[in-house]
């Protein structure tokens, strides 16, 4: 198993914590996006891990604004696919502040739990540059007019505001982050990972695809989900 510098992995049975050890989101270096990266080549690897968990996805202040490389875009925008494509589901677990890298990362994870504290903001399109592919994922959630808002004026908004928009599933107390985590967990349990890979793969399809495309698709995996499932009956 790869030695990370720049975050930390613990394995529970088929769960994957990840603590961001990165405390900077305005930032990206290759050392984080190769240990990101890596990080996915162990999970996969593996081969028993059906839930990531992502914390340390918040700074305690305003970060000062560094434009990303632009080699460095292609490469974190690939990280976020390769989750997004995971055989697996992903929670993103935010305790304060959230924006830029942390913001993006948290948008492409499959549930998001905050605390009450937590502020959002993206404010790269006020600075200059695009918040990667967030402006893709943003309006998923929101719709197109309020993520308009959101990016065009970098305002920062609430938990509250956040969770009518669709973009955080639960919110607790700082003290309870843990214990909800788990009851997340609980919810989500028990994973099966083709049948939920292929789901999530449906849903973001479901935007841009014609039913007639998409069915194809559908009856090709529900065949294998089925067939999976008569033998282990």
């Amino acid at each position: 198993m790869t030695q990370y510098t720049t975050l930390k992995l613990t394995k529970r049975e088929t769960i994957a914590h990840v603590n961001l050890q990165w405390s900077d989101p305005s930032q990206l270096n290759a050392v984080c996006l190769s240990e990101l990266i890596e990080l996915m080549n162990d999970l996969e690897d593996d081969g028993t891990c059906q839930l990531i968990i992502f914390w340390g996805l918040n700074t305690q202040q305003p970060a000062i604004a560094i434009p990303p490389a632009f080699n460095d875009c292609s490469k974190w925008e690939k990280f976020l696919r390769r989750l997004e494509g995971f055989a697996g589901a992903s929670i993103a677990a935010i305790d304060g502040y959230c924006t830029r890298f942390h913001f993006q990362l948290g948008l492409a994870c499959d549930y998001r739990v905050v605390t009450a504290r937590s502020l959002f903001q993206m404010p790269e399109v006020k600075e200059g540059y695009l918040p990667g592919m967030g402006v893709f994922r943003l309006a998923k959630y929101t719709g197109i007019g309020v993520a308009r808002r959101l990016l065009f004026t970098g305002a920062q908004f609430s938990v509250e505001e956040a969770i009518a928009l669709g973009i955080v599933d639960r919110a607790c107390e700082t003290t309870a982050l843990e214990q909800t985590i788990e009851e997340v967990q609980q919810a989500l349990m028990p994973i099966h990972p083709q049948v939920l890979q292929n789901t999530r793969r449906l849903l973001n399809e479901s935007f841009a695809t014609s039913y007639e495309d998409a069915i194809g698709h559908y009856l090709a995996v529900q065949d294998l989900c089925l067939s999976q499932l008569s033998e282990r009956i």
